[in-house]
């Protein structure tokens, strides 16, 4: 819209052309006359144009928040002006924000890259605040002046694309510089580089501190979830790594949480531009749409890991084959192609989201697999990605605050998640190492028992043979009779005991599930045994600290009692039991007074190698299961021999 001043400047010239047709005499008269007539009929034609052009009026404002100077400007295509009085043509209006080809001029679209002047008008109150310009960004570099001066400068304006610079860093602009209420301002911007153009984002005009601490809030809040997204991916990663204690798949989260660190710092406040300000321009553009795409990628590996039951080979097919042609977009394509590819690829993001979220919740129906906490991080991610696309589509304008709130709440659950992972993890292999451990033990109590069920088994086949040979003779049955059935008797209670002692052994059940005092030991071993009990505790333990399990303890001690007493001659001192009580441990010792054991034997004790004979009986399979039981307790049994003097065995019970 051109002003009132060159619309009465043109009346004036087509006026002066038609006088020249009237005769010299009356010319002065009627040109007067004419000119005063036509600038009523227009004024009266067109008020509006009594009044200034395109002015936005704030002097009835309150100002309790920014307000955004949108709506018309007037915008100069292939102009960079400085003084609107300059101007070489008429301007067109532009509704901002905006992009270029939104705007036509001549019938024709305006295209993304170019130069171009914006000027708008405004009326502040007359108010001592301290005045003050938020600007996110303009595409690509820009300048700003204000009522003929330049506060600011992003990059490099000009007018080819070989002369000028682009830069993105937000900026609040004080105007404590302008002393007027009355603001014009001008911005010159060139873009030669990215798919958005101009004026896309609304600046906005209010008090200068409440401008700032509006952006250094938005700011904190970056780079509080930035740092969240760092510490949450680094630990992942590392527990992944070092320690293996975490799903596979979870260090892929970790991945996606250092891929979203970027965009992040990268993005909206750009405080990664703000501490950098000379970040080039052209690496940034690539490093956004590449931590956007792995992060996609790391997305993909951990839901078709995660659910691998329930992706079909086509879901990764699709998946990784766009990713990798955006990855490859991102490093080959000149810079304005890698912001258009970025700029619609946020579509098939989209459609990611939907097939990622599609396989949790199939995952959730038909096979119940999908921890809480994970389906409630990545639904929220889902959401915030959903956000920050529309977003970057320019489909709505979510709430920062929103945004920020809902990264924070996926940096909870996805740490909960990790936790209950670690904790599954955990257990898993806890379960897993048991499962070993009962299977070794199964192996190892068949290796035992059919060794050591051989003796048994050959003397009740020697028993029958010796029945068939004696029922020939009835004289020599009788001598025979009595001994054959007390062998055989004898090789049945031992089979019988060996199942016995498989059958509890391979239990597994043998947990500490009985808290004992000193005393309470001390009554134990007297109710279950008569022998010569010694005890004595060095302080005070009344204290129910000593965790065991009565019943099995009890099968240990009757092990080694049992092995004790076989081997005590009737001539030997009677084996005794000492109980020796301290603040760390309650240790039980069965002493005998026997010949003791060799050192060879004593090598053999507990092992799997432990052999029976007639002499060494203690080495077999009761001794090794009373030693495998005390470790299943959390107990200690050790056997020492004292020479000469007899043989002890010790079962330490230690205090929690």
């Amino acid at each position: 819209m051109v002003d009132r001043k060159r619309y009465l400047l043109s009346i004036n010239s087509i006026l002066n052309a038609q006088l020249l047709y009237v005769s010299d005499k009356s010319t002065e008269l009627l040109r007067l006359t004419l000119i005063v007539f036509a600038t009523i009929c227009f004024l009266g034609a067109f008020p509006a144009l009594g009044q200034e052009s395109n002015v936005l009026d704030l002097r009835s404002a309150s100002f309790e928040k920014p307000i955004a100077i949108d709506g018309a400007w007037d915008f100069y295509w292939s102009e960079l002006i400085e003084d609107p009085s300059s101007a070489e043509s008429i301007p067109i209006i532009a509704n901002v924000p905006h992009q270029w080809p939104d705007l036509e001029l001549n019938g024709a679209t305006l295209p993304r890259t170019g130069f171009g002047t914006y000027i708008k008008k405004v009326r502040l109150p007359s108010s001592s605040s301290d005045w003050g310009l938020e600007i996110p960004h303009f595409f690509s570099a820009y300048n700003l002046y204000v009522n003929g001066d330049l506060l600011h400068s992003s990059g490099q304006v000009a007018k080819t694309r070989e002369d000028y610079s682009p830069q993105r860093v937000p900026k609040i602009v004080s105007l404590a510089s302008v002393d007027s209420n009355y603001l014009e301002i001008v911005i010159q911007v060139a873009n030669f580089d990215h798919h958005k153009s101009g004026f896309f984002y609304n600046i906005e005009i209010g008090d200068l501190s409440m401008l700032e601490r509006k952006f250094n809030r938005r700011l904190s809040f970056s780079v509080f979830v930035a740092g969240g997204l760092f510490i949450c991916g680094l630990i992942v990663i590392f527990f992944s790594i070092v320690f293996r204690q975490l799903l596979n798949q979870v260090s892929f989260f970790g991945m996606f949480s250092l891929a979203i660190l970027y965009h992040i710092l990268g993005s909206d406040t750009y405080p990664l531009h703000i501490i950098f300000p000379n970040y080039d321009f052209y690496l940034a553009l690539r490093v956004e749409s590449l931590t956007a795409y792995l992060a996609a990628l790391a997305g993909g590996l951990f839901v078709f890991n995660f659910y691998d039951r329930q992706t079909k080979p086509w879901m990764k097919w699709f998946v990784f084959g766009t990713i990798g042609a955006f990855l490859l977009s991102s490093l080959v394509l000149p810079p304005i192609y890698v912001s258009e590819v970025y700029f619609y690829s946020h579509i098939v993001l989209i459609a990611f989201n939907l097939l990622f979220f599609y396989l949790i919740v199939v995952a959730k129906v038909r096979d119940g697999f999908a921890p809480p906490h994970i389906v409630g991080a990545f639904a929220l991610i889902y959401l915030w990605s959903f956000m920050e696309i529309f977003e970057h589509l320019d489909w709505v304008d979510v709430d920062f605050t929103l945004r920020v709130s809902s990264m924070v709440i996926i940096l909870i659950l996805s740490n909960l998640a990790i936790l209950a992972s670690l904790v599954y993890q955990v257990n898993n292999a806890e379960l897993t190492q048991a499962e070993m451990g009962y299977q070794k033990n199964r192996q190892t109590m068949l290796s035992l028992i059919s060794h050591e069920i051989k003796m048994p088994i050959a003397s009740l086949q020697m028993n029958m043979e010796m029945l068939k040979m004696s029922s020939e003779r009835p004289e020599k049955f009788e001598k025979v009779k009595d001994k054959i059935v007390g062998l055989s008797l004898n090789a049945v209670e031992t089979i019988k005991r060996m199942l016995h002692d498989f059958i509890y052994f391979m239990s597994l059940d043998q947990k500490s599930n009985d808290q004992l005092s000193f005393d309470d030991i001390k009554c134990f071993i007297s109710d279950n045994w008569s022998l010569q009990l010694y005890a004595n505790a060095s302080v005070d333990l009344d204290l129910k600290q000593y965790p065991t399990d009565k019943l099995t303890l009890k099968y240990i001690l009757n092990t080694v009692v049992g092995n004790a007493e076989k081997y005590t001659k009737s001539v030997d001192k009677p084996v005794e039991i000492h109980l020796e009580g301290t603040r760390e441990a309650v240790t039980i010792e069965v002493r005998d007074f026997g010949i003791g054991m060799s050192e060879e034997q004593l090598a053999k004790m507990g092992t799997e190698q432990a052999k029976i004979d007639e002499n060494q009986e203690i080495t077999g399979m009761g001794f090794y299961l009373a030693k495998e039981l005390a470790q299943r307790l959390g107990h200690e049994l050790s056997i020492t021999s004292r020479g000469g003097e007899g043989t002890s065995v010790f079962v330490q019970i230690k205090r929690v």
